[in-house]
């Protein structure tokens, strides 16, 4: 096949979302000559879908670096955009600072662009994570503001569902969830383009599992799922799917079927290891084994989540009880409790722990809890949630 045929196949088969084509295609047109700056970026885009993370960064690096040599700093930095989203997600900080700062400095010049929208979105995930949640619901506001200035429905859908899930921890819930709703229609519309189609499932769904929305947990995951088979060549939101739907089966009490997704995520995932979800994935194999009282088995999985990036807790602990090791399972959730500084993440450990303080450790000793868990005991009356069997939990 001739670098020509390969060049107009490659492109074709990006259009229909042959993922693998598209890659396998452009790839062997780049290495008879190198691509220029459209069909590079084309290839990243093709490699990040197809799970081919290390070529994606490559071929976004070198359409950013093409760019910049025809002088087309705009180009440059939307490239330099992708890799900062990318390399955050596989949670390389630094290095996603690296471009970031990069991307800054090409836009000085230029005030009014839709990529200063798309640069906003890191700095308001980075005020969200940092506790800031009315920071990041405006700064999340003024890249909506910029996407709707240009009419880009992608950057505008992204920088809405952030500004929802603010909202949302904020407090005003009902605003919130209206809003993911609102951005779920254009989602399942067809109107934004695959990268940001993916991101926002992920999230929203993301969203309803912190809300116990379990309704809308199986709607969107359903939704994802159908998106996701649509495009066979997709990896980079499949095992992420696979994750969410192991999740599911298993609070509805469907341990061999949660059993099955969550080995199909592992195997998605690491392929090219990808140590979010990866780690994710491994936990939800290991939390099916220790309720299914296969206690090796869970404690392996613990570990491979460990390994890929993923805390074992509270799962871990509840495993260590399981096994009548009731101080180790103290000690453990009231040191994770300890280092929990965000309610959210503070809300999922607190029903393991009265499981673990009452039936593992003070109850069985008879003695105070450690001083690391003295401040926890005293939230526990402004828990929102009652316990369910096996240290999982309900919403009231």
């Amino acid at each position: 096949m001739s670098r020509a045929e390969s060049l107009t196949e490659g492109r074709a088969a990006y259009l229909r979302r042959a993922w693998n084509t598209a890659y396998a295609r452009l790839a062997a047109a780049d290495a008879e000559a190198a691509l220029e700056g459209d069909d590079l970026e084309h290839l990243g885009m093709a490699a990040h879908l197809s799970g081919r993370d290390e070529a994606s960064e490559d071929a976004l690096a070198r359409a950013h670096q093409t760019f910049l040599t025809q002088g087309d700093t705009l180009r440059a930095a939307r490239c330099a955009i992708w890799l900062i989203f990318e390399l955050h997600g596989r949670g390389e900080m630094a290095r996603s600072s690296g471009w970031a700062a990069r991307a800054e400095r090409l836009l000085a010049a230029r005030p009014e662009c839709v990529e200063r929208g798309y640069l906003l979105v890191p700095s308001a995930i980075k005020a969200i994570m940092q506790g800031d949640f009315g920071k990041g619901r405006d700064i999340f506001a003024q890249a909506v503001a910029i996407g709707e200035r240009f009419g880009d429905r992608d950057l505008v859908n992204l920088a809405q569902q952030g500004r929802a899930r603010a909202m949302i921890r904020l407090g005003t819930v009902d605003e919130g969830v209206a809003l993911m709703d609102e951005v779920m229609v254009a989602v399942t519309s067809g109107e934004l383009s695959p990268i940001i189609v993916g991101t926002i499932y992920c999230s929203v769904v993301e969203a309803c599992f912190e809300l116990f929305d379990m309704r809308r947990v199986q709607e969107w995951t359903e939704a994802l799922g159908h998106w996701c088979e649509a495009q066979p060549d997709l990896v980079a939101y499949r095992g992420e799917c696979l994750v969410r739907r192991a999740e599911i089966k298993l609070l509805r009490g469907l341990w061999p079927d949660a059993e099955d997704e969550a080995r199909h995520a592992c195997d998605q995932l690491t392929q090219p290891t990808r140590r979010g979800p990866a780690g994710a994935a491994y936990y939800q194999l290991a939390e099916v084994h220790r309720l299914r009282g296969e206690f090796a088995k869970a404690e392996e999985a613990y570990r491979l989540a460990t390994d890929a990036g993923r805390s074992p807790h509270p799962g871990m602990a509840l495993l260590r009880l399981a096994q009548g090791r009731g101080d180790d399972a103290t000690a453990a959730i009231c040191r994770v409790l300890d280092e929990a500084r965000d309610r959210r993440a503070r809300s999922r450990l607190l029903g393991p722990a009265v499981e673990i303080l009452l039936e593992g450790g003070l109850k069985a000793r008879r003695v105070a809890p450690p001083r690391s868990c003295r401040r926890s005991r005293r939230s526990w009356g402004r828990r929102t949630s009652v316990p369910s069997p096996r240290g999982r939990w309900a919403p009231c």
